[in-house]
């Protein structure tokens, strides 16, 4: 089987910024002189990962010994309760696989960590200051997924089912004769007229049988229909409408959480998630030659990882592009289509993303909802100049994951994760109108409002797609989908809706911690399945990672893949295979680029510390001038060089280092 890249979703300080629910139970971190001596825990998790109550799900950990020592003990704290492991593969040297398996029956959700020791010392895996939680049970399979094209009457116009394979991202042109779409593992391009697809296109073409979780991706397809841009697994492809065979791609290193484009196709920007090595959490810019016209990261040394790029919005003339970030960034952005940060606002939440950006079309006003605090800010309204016109806050709502704003940016609607909908004008921020969805796991995951605001369409887990009108908060119409509505576009006279969990992980439960039943046990892929998919060798696990042969790269007597982002141990290495891997002296920039650092240049500012100090009060200068100082260490004097070579500074190499390190 291919290797299938998986990517789950996670809390603010991973690939994807959600929030994550948290038993108060605390467990006292072991002691020094427990930890002396130790194994290792590594690759601890539960499979499935998220699925329905009475399925067999199975808590997995691997021990490692470096004297070979067998464990004496491995165990797996459940809900309270300790147990003992089943010995599934390896040995202890090299990895070895212990195994638990539970079915729950109820929607409670569990808690869990484990514990080994080899007789001398102890570790612990699954857990920081508490236990993890998890599989996260819903109220859904979602193995129903679909892509929906209906008119503005509410009339479907066709449906295609996805099954297993959830969306990820729907476009229909401005015309409304194309319509584009993503899943987890394809990229489909439909007309208005049929349901069968004109084309698709898949980069691992095997679904598997019970898909764990999802992948980044993100789609644009051009007002004519012309060009579509979209993401799978870190590659970025650019099609024209006659063929699925891409016209270019280029790396983004990561996943991308959004992808938008200009009217013409020829600005296309890509917001990303986090990778290994430090890559990722960018945002890409590219015309439709595939010439890359600029990228920004962020960077908060005093964290591993600095914030997810989100789904950026892009104004039809491509002067303006606007984004937002996650943990621990947390802040709007707004770019020019060359790449120029015009502005950075300051942090707008306290421990939580910013998730989405909504522009109007000449770029004077823009709309950014957060994840926030019951009772704090979700809803936000910047114009181009940075300045806070106003914000939104409502006792009964701490999440807005779904906003929009009519091209003439004179509405702004917001969907909440407590089942309801706004409708703002422009001139301030007391509601035009409020929409409530009542029941117990009632969330908006997406708006659309046409390009004069005078009609919304919405979706969420009430497995509805809703239109509205300006004036009422009564729904036009209503019409029912397979399952939980993710993904919404409106070009004024077509709605098209795809449907998957995407928004909805982890924000509360959709079942109840009612007994349930179990009729019937649902029996995923054997757990072995799941490790060979994940790429890993079962009889050696920890030890050795076998990647699908591309013929790139051949060292050690194993086959590595050269150019996925991941430098293969014993198998790649600076010298064969640069794009994946550092030099000896380490790395101070990973993408085909040269950061030239003198150190009497390490106290100018660089552009986006001057736009930050004009823009932002006395009191947000004070709080991140530590930071404008840092940024500029890795920001100055950035050289183009030619592609999938790296190159790095040596000059004043040691202080630089340590400047980062500090």
């Amino acid at each position: 089987m291919k290797k299938v890249i998986i990517i789950f979703i996670l809390i603010c300080l991973s690939s994807f910024a959600f929030a994550e629910e948290k038993t108060t139970e605390m467990v006292p971190k072991l002691t020094a002189a427990e930890t002396i001596d130790a194994p290792t825990i590594v690759n601890s998790e539960v499979y499935p990962v998220w699925g329905v109550p009475c399925t067999n799900y199975t808590y997995y950990a691997i021990y490692k010994d470096g004297k070979g020592r067998e464990p004496k003990y491995m165990r797996i704290w459940l809900n309270g309760v300790w147990h003992d492991m089943k010995l599934l593969n390896g040995d202890p040297k090299s990895g070895v696989t212990y195994t638990y398996n539970y079915i729950p029956d109820s929607g409670s959700s569990n808690f869990y960590y484990f514990e080994a020791s080899n007789g001398i010392g102890k570790a612990r895996g699954s857990i920081i200051d508490s236990p993890d939680n998890g599989p996260v049970l819903f109220s859904e399979k979602l193995d129903n997924n679909e892509i929906v094209l209906l008119d503005k009457n509410g009339k479907e116009m066709w449906s295609y089912g996805t099954g297993i394979d959830w969306v990820e991202g729907v476009a229909i042109s401005k015309d409304g004769n194309y319509i584009a779409a993503i899943t987890n593992f394809y990229i489909y391009l439909f007309s208005k007229g049929s349901n069968v697809p004109l084309w698709k296109f898949c980069q691992h073409c095997e679904i598997p049988s019970s898909l764990i979780s999802g992948n980044m991706a993100g789609i644009a397809i051009s007002a004519d229909g012309n060009y579509i841009a979209a993401d799978m697994q870190g590659t970025l492809y650019f099609f024209s409408k006659e063929s699925n065979k891409p016209k270019w791609t280029r790396n983004i290193e990561s996943g991308s959480i959004g992808i938008d484009m200009s009217d013409d196709g020829n600005l296309i920007a890509a917001g990303t998630g986090n990778a290994d090595n430090g890559k990722g959490q960018k945002i890409f810019l590219f015309d439709k030659e595939g010439n890359k016209l600029g990228e920004y990261k962020p960077f908060h040394l005093e964290y591993e990882q600095t914030g997810d790029f989100y789904q950026p919005d892009v104004t039809p003339d491509g002067k303006y592009i606007a984004v937002s970030t996650g943990c621990p960034d947390r802040r709007a952005y707004l770019f020019s289509g060359n790449g120029e940060l015009l502005f950075r606002s300051k942090q707008l939440t306290y421990d939580s993303p910013v998730h989405k950006s909504a522009i109007s079309d000449d770029g004077s006003l823009i709309a950014y909802s957060a994840d926030h605090q019951q009772g704090k800010e979700i809803l936000f309204l910047y114009d181009n100049k940075g300045k806070n016109i106003w914000s939104f806050s409502s006792q009964e709502d701490s999440t807005a994951r779904a906003v929009s704003i009519s091209s003439d940016g004179n509405y702004i609607a917001a969907g909440t994760s407590t089942g309801h909908i706004y409708l703002f004008s422009k001139n301030n921020n007391k509601p035009l109108w409020k929409f409530t969805e009542f029941g117990r796991f009632v969330q908006f995951g997406d708006v659309k409002l046409n390009s004069d605001g005078s009609l919304l369409a919405a979706g969420g887990t009430t497995k509805k797609i809703y239109l509205f009108s300006k004036s009422s908060s009564k729904p036009l119409w209503e019409y029912q989908a397979n399952t939980w509505v993710t993904k919404i576009d409106f070009n004024n006279e077509y709605i098209v809706a795809g449907t998957g969990p995407r928004e909805y992980f982890f924000e509360g439960e959709s079942l109840g911690p009612e007994k349930i039943q179990c009729n019937e046990i649902i029996q995923p892929e054997p757990i072995e399945n799941y490790l060979s998919m994940m790429g890993t060798d079962i009889d050696s696990l920890g030890e050795s990672i076998e990647w699908e042969d591309k013929g790139l790269n051949k060292t050690g007597g194993k086959e590595a893949k050269c150019g996925n982002d991941m430098c293969e141990s014993q198998k790649e290495t600076f010298e064969n295979c640069p794009e994946d891997c550092c030099p000896s002296t380490g790395c101070i920039d990973d993408f085909g680029e040269m950061v030239e650092i003198k150190e009497s240049l390490i106290k100018e500012s660089f552009e986006e510390g001057k736009v930050m100090k004009e823009q932002l009060n006395e009191t947000t200068k004070k709080d991140i001038s530590k930071n404008i100082k840092k940024e500029s260490v890795m920001f100055q004097f950035i050289l183009k060089v030619q592609n999938n070579v790296r190159l790095f500074c040596t000059f004043v190499y040691t202080k630089v280092i340590n400047l980062f390190e500090n």
